[in-house]
Formats: structure tokens, sequence, C-alpha cells
């Protein structure tokens, strides 16, 4: 009896305890808010960007997660030229570690041509293409000076690694004419090359050819290319079909959902970055080590913003799959951070700094960048819970952001 008295006080004992800590009160939503500012300024690494080179401790820590990783992701907020910088100063520093290859958002075709000009001619040789004969839109992106500067850079410290440059996107809607043109040009067949004469001219200056273009039409030219010789242009218009899928939905209102023109797209992107993944390491006798620099939504881990799952998740499992590790950093806009258009025109940046990320407003330099390591704010989300649901998706998404502040927006090659 004195047995079982005793072990029932140890139990009364025991729940009293867990009762204590389960039924103290928990942290007021300031309280919280409190505890993540500490989070914040723990996670916060200072960097410096000065004659095209970083330092501080941002900068290591960027460095040791490169060594550390096979593929280093950048997301991104378009047309930002400092954010271009940055990274042409980071590829400096990821280069001489391995980083032989520079993944990008733009179609094999285009890139295979701007590399091309750029091994040839620099960024002179790529300004006199687009300047010329109505291609000012047919190269997303590269088209503006300080992103020609980042992929000439990739291509001067990789003069042996051909091709230095991975386009693995759809078909930018603006190069149908130039790429339509080349077919025109080089088909075995005089009724192949009448065909694509056609349809280029209709391309020609016209932004919503290729998402309102009869699918029909360019399956016909595809028929006409089975000689041998044309297989090349036969995987051209492969891609460009299947572009013209993508972008229907958003231009005409046709064919496809939204929904599932993104995963096309996403799932394109995928196997075009497995293709020139597996042709490298056959080429080299290595596995090759890859830089990434694509829009936030294709870079993040898990679904994108789009909500289909994300090329950056594939290379982030890609990698655990062939061992090796992937790292992920968004860079956004700081204080003062102005964005451009393919038109020219000076825009606000998706995500306005001051409203999106005011908790963070008080630690970001308005002179330098500022990068925050996430892992410490992922083991405790309770103190970020009453961020807004896109930047807390960004949160579980990145490994870390990076803020710019004053950036300069975008400005075509002159």
């Amino acid at each position: 009896m004195r047995r079982t008295f005793t072990i029932a006080i140890g139990v009364l004992i025991s729940m009293a305890f867990a009762c204590l800590a389960a039924c103290a009160a928990e942290p007021t939503p300031e309280e919280l808010r409190q505890k993540f500012q500490e989070t914040v300024v723990e996670s916060r690494l200072a960097l410096v960007m000065k004659d095209d080179r970083l330092s501080g401790p941002g900068a290591e820590f960027l460095k040791a997660r490169a060594v550390g990783s096979q593929f280093f992701m950048v997301g991104e907020e378009h047309g930002v030229a400092t954010i271009a910088d940055t990274v042409r100063a980071l590829f400096a520093d990821l280069s001489p570690i391995g980083y032989r290859h520079f993944a990008i958002e733009v179609d094999p075709w285009m890139t295979a041509k701007m590399e091309g000009l750029l091994r040839s001619g620099g960024t002179k040789a790529l300004t006199r293409f687009l300047t010329t004969e109505d291609r000012a839109l047919s190269l997303p992106f590269y088209s503006w000076s300080a992103e020609a500067a980042l992929a000439a850079a990739a291509v001067r410290a990789n003069a042996d690694s051909t091709p230095a440059l991975w386009g693995l996107d759809q078909l930018f809607i603006g190069a149908a004419g130039v790429l339509l043109a080349d077919v025109a040009t080089a088909a075995s067949r005089a009724d192949a090359r009448s065909l694509a004469a056609v349809l280029a001219g209709q391309a020609k200056g016209n932004l919503e050819f290729l998402g309102k273009v009869e699918i029909g039409k360019l399956q016909a030219l595809r028929d006409l290319l089975g000689d041998a010789k044309d297989r090349d242009l036969a995987r051209l218009m492969d891609d460009m079909i299947l572009s013209a899928r993508i972008y229907q939905p958003f231009v005409s209102g046709e064919g496809l959902s939204v929904y599932a023109a993104n995963l096309e797209r996403e799932n394109l992107m995928k196997r075009t970055f497995l293709a020139r993944y597996r042709e490298a390491e056959k080429r080299d006798g290595k596995a090759p080590r890859v830089l990434f620099k694509f829009g936030g939504n294709h870079m993040q881990r898990g679904l994108s913003a789009t909500h289909v799952p994300s090329l950056g998740n594939f290379v982030s499992d890609f990698a655990l799959h062939e061992g090796a590790g992937a790292f992920n950093v968004m860079v956004l806009c700081g204080p003062g951070t102005k964005a451009g258009d393919f038109m020219g025109n000076e825009a606000a940046c998706d995500l306005d700094f001051a409203s999106s990320f005011a908790d963070l407003v008080a630690h970001v330099d308005t002179k330098n960048p500022t990068l925050f390591d996430l892992r410490a704010w992922k083991d405790k989300p309770k103190r970020w819970a009453h961020l807004s649901t896109e930047v807390r998706e960004l949160i579980w998404a990145y490994d870390a952001f990076l803020f710019l502040p004053n950036g300069k927006p975008a400005a075509a090659l002159k």
C-alpha cells in the first residue's frame, strides 16, 4: 500500500510540473515581435561591395556556403542593375572555387547566340546584334547593360568551358522572329525556307505573335525539317511549339490553363538543366558546379508563387541525389532601390521594402548590402507569424535574404 501511495504522489508531482510548463502564459504578440528583433540581430551579416568585389562577414558566409554546395542559386527581383553587378562580384569569388557554368532565365537558342557574340567581340558585339534589324526585344534581361556585363564576365572566366552559359527557359516571346529567320536561312528544303520566311515576317516586331500564332503553322514548318541536316532546326521548332502553348493562355486566353502553362514551363527548365548537367559531366569527367540567377519564383524551394514545383526545388533535391549541397539566396530591393522594365521605364520593385519588411528596416544598412542568414528564423517561426503570407513563404523557401540599398534600375545596352 505504501509503495502504491508513493508512486501516486510521484505521478501527481510530475503532472503538476507538466501543468506548470504547459499552463505558463503564452508570449504576447508584442513579446514575440521583440524576440524576432533579437533573432534578426543575431542573423544579420554586413557586406561591403567595393571595386566590384565583396567583403565582410556576409561575403565570407556566402563563400563558405558556395564551397559546401554544388549549386548556388540566386533568386532576384528583375530589372535592378545593382543586383546584376552584385552577382558579377559574387561570381568573381565563385569561379576560383570551381563554378564553371552560369544558368540563366533565357532560352537555349538565344543564349547560344549571346555566348557566341560575347566570345567573339564582347558586349560591343552583343550590342551591335541587338540594335539592328529589330532585335532589341529578342533577348530578355541580357539586353540590359549590367546583365550583359555579368554574362560577359562569366564567359571570360570560363574560356575553356563551352557552353559557359546555360539558358534553361522557354523561347522568349520577342525572339520568335529572329529564330524563325534563322530557319529561313539554314533549312535544307526550299519549302521550309519559304514558310519560315513568311512566319518570320509575321513575327517581326510583333510581341504577341508567339502567343497567338496557329500552332498548326509551326507544326507544318516542323514537319518540313526531317532531314538529318535539319536536326537542330527541328529541335528549335519543337521548343517554339511548346513555348507557343505556354504563352497562349497569357496572350490569347486559349489552349492550356494558366496553371498548366506554368507547370510546362517549370518542367521544361528542369529537363534542360538536367541535359546540360549530364553533357558537362560527360565532357569534363566530373560533376559541374553551377551558379543560377532567375526570378525569385523559380529559385525558391517548394511550390513557386505560381503553385507549381519550382526549378529551385528540383535542383535542391537533385543535389541531394548527387550527394552534394545546394544553397539559395533571395536578393531583394533595399531602401531607395528602383527597377527598370524592358521598355526602358523606371518601375517599382515587386516587394516594397518599407511595407513588406518593416521589421527589418532598422537593421538594413542604407549604404551597403545587408545579409540575413535565415536558419535561425526557421527554428522560431512563431516570432515572425505576424509577417505577411508572401514574406513568410519566402522565409521558408530561401536560405538567406540579401538586401541591396539604393539599387539602380536596369538600362538597355547602347
